[in-house]
């Protein structure tokens, strides 16, 4: 992960840590005074006191316990939604890509997206994978074959609103998306997918992660 993108998840996670102030706020409080632009090691280095000083908020809504959470969210210790596991010792069985903005909900437009958080599952349970954003650079490809090529590993899309085109895109690259209802959170469809893999897949599923068809052994 490049320096830019570990900036931009920091921010998020800070950004969500204090939902009463304007993201424009954040910013200017963090950057008063300073000429440089924002890193990662900037941020890990603000004390307190710093932060205090020139707090843009109600400092009587900030108790000692959001303080933590502020100097960690800028340390990279991140909250658990935006906190990728590594597991050396388990591989990935099927990989599913949710379009959120905030990493909780599933409630992004696939051909607006910009962030998607990967869960990996296993037989064991399920894993923040990585968390992967639309590049902010511009491409020469069409933007919904950037998003495509940027899930290419995935076998499952799951978003708010998916367009025919862009869903068809989607399945040259072998990847299934499913539109789902609005107010649906990114923990309860994992937990859908991991009562799948403790029972019987769909055929299609099963095809799709090379397991066995429940349908090839029926006599008919």
């Amino acid at each position: 992960m490049s320096d830019h993108d570990v900036l931009f998840w920091r921010m998020l996670a800070l950004f969500q840590s204090l939902p009463e102030l304007q993201p424009a706020q954040i910013m200017t409080w963090l950057t008063r005074d300073q000429d440089e632009a924002l890193t990662p090691a900037r941020l890990s280095a603000f004390t307190q006191s710093q932060l205090k000083a020139f707090f843009p908020g109600d400092e009587v809504l900030m108790s000692p316990g959001r303080w933590s959470r502020v100097k960690a969210c800028l340390r990279g210790e991140l909250p658990h939604h935006l906190r990728v596991a590594t597991f050396p010792q388990r591989q990935p069985q099927l990989l599913a890509a949710f379009a959120s903005q905030d990493g909780l909900m599933i409630n992004g437009h696939f051909g607006q997206g910009r962030l998607f958080f990967i869960y990996a599952f296993d037989d064991d349970g399920y894993w923040l994978h990585s968390l992967r954003r639309y590049p902010s650079a511009p491409q020469q490809d069409e933007p919904n074959e950037v998003r495509a090529q940027l899930l290419r590993d995935c076998q499952l899309l799951f978003c708010e609103a998916i367009g025919g085109p862009a869903a068809a895109r989607l399945i040259r690259h072998n990847i299934h998306p499913i539109k789902v209802p609005a107010g649906l959170t990114i923990t309860s469809q994992c937990d859908n997918i991991k009562k799948l893999f403790a029972g019987q897949l769909p055929p299609w599923l099963a095809k799709r992660l090379d397991r066995a068809n429940p349908l090839e052994s029926r006599v008919f």
